[in-house]
């Protein structure tokens, strides 16, 4: 590339939208795919070698002993937890692959709609809600920072509406 492609380039980037999709792609890539998909498989594949926190039946005893805690965790929601578990981690793994789908229609540039960009914030902010229901209902300490996270959810749906001009 010459200098001038190569700064026509840099300045065609909407630097003002990229670190959004770099927070969210590794804040769900690591807490979806990387804990839960990478640790539960492993746990499966090779017991004996997986770190046990992030096997099943380690992330059973860490979510499970938060919300029997409280009683209406454990009556309600503790005995969901084979069944809710896989959920939520698909759920965890959709806004990352949602921020790679942006990626690929080129919504880091300028000018672009953040068409999936806007879909992967909706799913965090989703994901966020579920995991944050639950934790609070059950007074679990992980509830202040998915609170905390709720509200970045919603700041930035409203930055990338507003960076799409809606």
């Amino acid at each position: 590339m010459k200098d001038t492609q190569k700064s026509t380039f840099i300045k065609s980037l909407a630097f003002n939208i990229i670190p959004v999709q770099i927070f969210l792609f590794v804040f769900w890539f690591k807490n979806g795919f990387i804990d839960k998909v990478c640790g539960v498989l492993l746990g499966f594949i090779s017991p004996e070698t997986a770190y046990q926190g992030d096997t099943w039946v380690g992330w059973k005893t860490y979510i499970v002993g938060t919300w029997d805690k409280s009683a209406v965790g454990h009556l309600f929601i503790s005995p969901t937890f084979d069944f809710m578990f896989p959920i939520l981690i698909i759920l965890q793994c959709i806004p990352f692959l949602l921020i790679i789908r942006s990626v690929i229609a080129g919504e880091f540039m300028q000018g672009k709609e953040r068409v999936w960009l806007l879909r992967a914030g909706i799913a965090s902010l989703l994901v966020t809600s579920c995991m944050a229901f639950t934790q609070t209902i059950t007074g679990a300490s992980d509830g202040q920072y998915l609170w905390q996270f709720l509200g970045f959810g919603m700041v930035a749906l409203m930055y990338i509406r507003n960076e799409n001009g809606k």
